[in-house]
């Protein structure tokens, strides 16, 4: 694998926070699912990620999420070698528009 994933946005839209990210294409196909859990305040919600693949966006529910740094965690699971990926980043939530 080139590079672990890792978050690359997060904003509100609507009644969901999309939290996106990237994740190493190689090997075509190996990525299995993808699920994301994010932590503000007292506030946690998780999400599956839809389509998986290099680029992803999963879409948590935004009731209690305000603009502002809130904690993503990641796990990845893959085909190779039943490898399982996790990883948490500090994401900043930004407000529509």
């Amino acid at each position: 694998m080139a590079f672990k994933p890792n978050f690359t946005d997060a904003h509100l839209a609507g009644d969901t926070v999309v939290v996106s990210g990237a994740s190493s294409p190689e090997p075509a196909g190996d990525i299995v699912d993808i699920r994301v859990v994010l932590a503000q305040g007292e506030r946690v919600d998780r999400g599956v990620v839809a389509v998986v693949g290099e680029n992803w966006n999963v879409h948590i529910p935004a009731g209690g999420f305000v603009a502002g740094t809130a904690t993503a965690f990641g796990v990845e699971t893959r085909r190779e070698h039943s490898t399982t990926i996790t990883w948490a980043e500090q994401v900043d939530i930004l407000a529509p528009g």
